[in-house]
């Protein structure tokens, strides 16, 4: 359902560093699933609610936002809070675990997809159609990718660096701060060469410009 790529994987030019041997490459996936259980006043318009997630680099949901709706806004505001409580086993490179982005689809059931008949009408129920829902109008920050990585030719000491990676409208590094230290003065030298030599996309809300921001990448070493 998930997968991570990293586009532009860098190593050592001698071969790959031998400690990697001990990591091997692994992409997100669900831990805790979403429970969600459609209440019987829901009517939704479209088959299905999408998501995209925003994942820490310890597999939670930081942030998650409806990309399409289901036409019903109860059922979208169900989805969501369910959506925000996954769990996520992060993607991992090169003994590094990124923070990252994943879809995340809720489909309607059918049952809910069945319109009640109008105030005095006859015959059967209408089944709704599966109609594209509405661009998305509130327009937040884009999500952000990481999709390349230099993997390091040594490995680190064990530790989470968070840094803050200012991007301009093309997704392209402007600057890099370091927002929370690992305790280690190497490990947050790594962390903070590897997020300014990253490279970046960006995963917009339909009918949004992408424009710049900025994006709290996370990066644990193991």
């Amino acid at each position: 359902m998930l997968a991570f790529v990293l586009s532009s994987l860098v190593v050592a030019a001698a071969g790959e560093p031998a400690y990697l041997a001990a990591c091997p490459q692994s992409d997100a996936k669900v831990v805790i699933g979403a429970v969600l259980n459609p209440r019987d006043d829901v009517h939704p318009t479209n088959r299905r609610a999408r998501f995209l997630l925003d994942l820490g680099s310890d597999g939670r949901v930081r942030r998650a936002a409806i990309v399409e709706s289901s036409g019903d806004a109860r059922f979208d505001g169900d989805a969501l809070a369910a959506a925000q409580q996954m769990r996520f086993a992060p993607p991992s490179e090169g003994c590094i675990s990124p923070s990252s982005v994943a879809p995340e689809t809720f489909d309607v059931p059918l049952i809910s997809l069945v319109r009640p008949p109008a105030p005095g009408a006859t015959g059967l129920a209408v089944l709704a159609t599966s109609a594209p829902a509405s661009a998305v109008t509130i327009c937040a920050a884009p999500f952000v990718e990481l999709t390349g990585l230099d993997v390091p030719d040594t490995r680190q000491t064990p530790g989470t660096v968070a840094v803050d990676v200012r991007l301009d409208a093309a997704a392209k590094v402007l600057g890099a701060t370091l927002a929370t230290s690992s305790g280690n003065a190497k490990t947050d030298a790594a962390g903070l060469a590897l997020a300014r030599s990253g490279e970046y996309g960006f995963h917009a809300q339909p009918g949004c410009a992408a424009k710049p921001t900025v994006y709290r990448l996370e990066l644990t070493f193991h």
